[in-house]
């Protein structure tokens, strides 16, 4: 459950085939790193500084070409959020004169693919075809990130249509609980807004809004242009200058307040350490099964301790036979799954343990699940359990980056967050040297039961039932309407 934004979406459809393994032939012992080494690409600012990235391969006659746009729906003005998320459902709705259903039979009629996603820290614009269409594809991802046309009747569909999927919020336990932990970690911090605050905010966002933002945040000096699969490079590179050397404007200054949901300032900001944990419980009457959310923010992606807590999640509750998974699953039967990661924006990260179990058992789980993070903290771990983590973790790097586009959207994560250039190949080696006190003391310094969330969605009334008598509280009750 290890969660990386912003960059999500980046190259999802590529089909680039460079598989990697981690075994080795002949008897001398090969570590996983000798074995395992990624690409890293060619770099180069054009005059007007857009930055690109080249990962160049004739292995497979494909191409990537992916545009990143550093801002996001933290870059929402005051007032407005909702603003960058209905901006990315309408750049494709028309652009430089083509309609969306034109762009979209351009796109197809080459067999190809395209997308536009936006979160909190990045806009993502891509292309994905065969090599011999790249100019082409180029062509149209510059008519979608320099000329959109925001036709009025598209903006107003799309406005429309995100209303009416922020009132289903609350059709579903899991949406609830995911979106309030969010919202209670992140308050006052620049992402306590989330891409989308209230309808009733949504609804004074404009296509006048959009066009301002996109004026704003869209500008070489601001974006990074990736490159990825079989181009000639020289020959690319002057089509390259063609479809962008245009573009003008330099990054934009910044400067994040953190503007939070202040309906939530109750359940955010408690007077003094509470002696139990607190629950926030989401009423949902009807809900026959109660969502559990657990949480705390966490260091960044950039923090010393980063590979340590890497680790130490993995032996809590990433895979199978972690230890949430062996007690609250397996032993206890209190839930059909449950897991544990990290989510990590920008300037922002959090930990979550996420479940879902009967509204009567909802206290044991929690109580049971807090004592299994307790246990990491506290040890002992068996040299045994750590070799199994790091192994896991290991021997699934190869399938994380066996396309030569994953490879170009784990560098492009990097450079998001600030990491230096051989964040590329350190995952294995710096697993591999994480020892158990490592994670004994990662743990401990960062896992402050005091300092954690507890959210249930779900039928209130039986909830506070369940929750009785487990040492947890204070029991704070919020309504759905307090979210939307």
């Amino acid at each position: 459950m290890r969660t990386v934004s912003p960059v999500r979406k980046i190259f999802g459809a590529t089909a680039m085939g460079l598989l990697l393994s981690l075994g080795a032939p002949g008897p001398a012992p090969v570590s996983a790193q000798e074995v395992l080494r990624l690409p890293v690409p060619e770099l180069e600012t054009l005059p007007n500084g857009l930055q690109v990235a080249w990962f160049l391969s004739d292995k497979l006659p494909v191409v990537d070409l992916a545009l990143l746009v550093k801002a996001g729906s933290r870059d929402d003005r005051p007032g407005k959020s909702g603003t960058a998320e209905l901006l990315s459902s309408v750049l494709e709705r028309g652009a430089a004169g083509m309609s969306a259903r034109e762009l979209a039979r351009a796109v197809e009629m080459l067999g190809a693919s395209r997308y536009v996603s936006a979160d909190e820290d990045t806009f993502s614009l891509g292309m994905h075809g065969l090599a011999p269409d790249a100019g082409v594809l180029l062509e149209l991802l510059a008519k979608l990130a320099l000329r959109p046309d925001f036709p009025e009747a598209e903006v107003k569909r799309e406005h429309a249509r995100l209303l009416d999927r922020w009132s289903h919020l609350g059709d579903t336990g899991e949406a609830l609980a995911s979106l309030t932990l969010r919202r209670l970690l992140t308050y006052g911090t620049p992402y306590g807004r989330g891409g989308f605050s209230s309808a009733a905010e949504f609804a004074g966002v404009t296509r006048a809004d959009l066009i301002e933002f996109h004026r704003l945040n869209f500008t070489p000096g601001n974006a990074i242009l990736m490159v990825v699969g079989r181009v000639e490079k020289r020959v690319f590179r002057e089509k390259v200058l063609q479809a962008f050397g245009g573009w003008t404007g330099a990054a934009p200054a910044r400067s994040y307040s953190g503007h939070s949901d202040r309906r939530l300032r109750r359940f955010a900001l408690r007077n003094g350490k509470p002696a139990g944990t607190p629950v926030v419980v989401v009423n949902r009457p009807g809900l026959t099964q109660a969502q559990v959310r657990i949480g705390s923010r966490a260091p960044l992606f950039q923090a010393p301790e980063h590979y340590a807590l890497v680790v130490g999640n993995a032996m809590l509750g990433e895979y199978f036979n972690s230890r949430l998974n062996g007690l609250i699953r397996d032993k206890l039967g209190l839930t059909y799954g449950i897991g544990s990661g990290f989510s990590y924006s920008k300037d922002f990260a959090s930990f979550g343990i996420s479940s879902a179990t009967r509204n009567e058992s909802v206290g044991k789980l929690i109580r049971e699940s807090l004592k299994a993070l307790e246990g990491m903290k506290s040890g002992p771990i068996p040299p045994e359990e750590l070799k199994t983590a790091k192994e896991y973790l290991i021997g699934g790097f190869p399938l994380s980056t066996a396309t030569l586009g994953a490879v170009a959207a784990r560098w492009l994560n990097g450079t998001v967050h600030g990491l230096g250039p051989g964040y590329l190949n350190e995952f294995v080696p710096r697993v591999e040297r994480v020892a158990s006190a490592d994670v004994i003391a990662a743990m401990g310094a960062n896992f402050d039961p005091r300092e954690l969330m507890v959210v249930v969605a779900g039928d209130a009334r039986e909830i506070e039932k369940g929750l009785a008598g487990h040492g947890l509280g204070p029991i704070l009750r919020l309504e759905l309407k307090e979210l939307l």
